[in-house]
């Protein structure tokens, strides 16, 4: 009993890494949904309002070229899925193409290869982790067919993965998300990098409306994280009731004779 609810759990948490890392390639492939969040947080009038007060001398920065826009988030979010190349290179211009400033200041160069060196590792994570829950998988069907172990149902997952949701959202009220948000940069970002960047210091930060643009990705990602692992858990069930179908087929043939 120990054995399979212990075998039960190593499932479910590797379920969620695989679903966690799914969805963030899901939303990575839609630019994190930048082009709606953009309109749903006003983002343009936090340019409007913050460019013209930019301390690094780039007052210049053209608040009314929302393409522009959009294809420096997407730039962003390429450079720090590979190692944050081109990051330092990346430039605006004006209507006419002629290039007027760089984008990033080095702080903000430097914040970025940081964070692409996250990514870097949570893609390895979730790719080992694939490769494991499929291996986890195969090995509790083989004992499904052999012992009578089952896979968790859905209605577990989701009520083990609500209790911890739970806790997260206590946590979130009663620190409030920006102050997580804050805490968990001083946890992973070396001391000695910048990663609080205001407004008027920052076309990166205007751009995003950071924090509040993480907190539109990051409600995204879990909802979309909880379509995956259902997804997956049901594809899983559904092969673990093909292989005792045809296992117990065998034992009924194996009777006759």
């Amino acid at each position: 009993m120990i054995l399979r609810s212990l075998a039960g759990g190593v499932y479910g948490v590797l379920l969620w890494v695989v679903a966690l890392w799914l969805a963030w390639l899901a939303l990575v492939a839609v630019d994190f949904l930048y082009p709606l969040a953009y309109g749903w947080l006003d983002i343009g009038t936090t340019l409007q309002t913050y460019v013209p007060q930019n301390r690094f001398g780039k007052q210049d920065y053209p608040v009314a070229d929302m393409g522009q826009q959009m294809q420096h988030f997407a730039a962003i979010s390429h450079a720090i899925h590979f190692q944050g190349e081109g990051l330092a290179q990346l430039s605006y211009h004006d209507a006419q193409g002629r290039v007027l400033g760089l984008l990033l200041t080095r702080d903000e160069v430097l914040h970025l290869q940081d964070v692409a060196r996250l990514v870097t590792g949570g893609m390895i994570v979730g790719a080992v982790a694939t490769l494991l829950w499929l291996a986890w998988v195969a090995l509790m069907l083989k004992l499904m067919a052999k012992q009578g172990w089952r896979l968790p149902s859905l209605s577990v997952l989701l009520l083990g993965s609500a209790g911890v949701l739970v806790v997260m959202g206590a946590v979130l009220a009663t620190f409030g998300f920006e102050s997580v948000f804050y805490a968990l940069h001083r946890l992973v970002f070396p001391a000695d990098h910048a990663w609080f960047f205001y407004y008027q210091d920052s076309l990166m930060s205007s751009l995003m409306q950071a924090p509040n643009l993480f907190a539109v990705i990051g409600v995204a990602w879990l909802v979309l994280s909880l379509v995956f692992l259902s997804l997956l858990h049901i594809a899983a069930k559904f092969f673990s009731r093909n292989i005792q179908s045809k296992f117990a087929n065998r034992v009924l043939k194996g009777g006759t004779r």
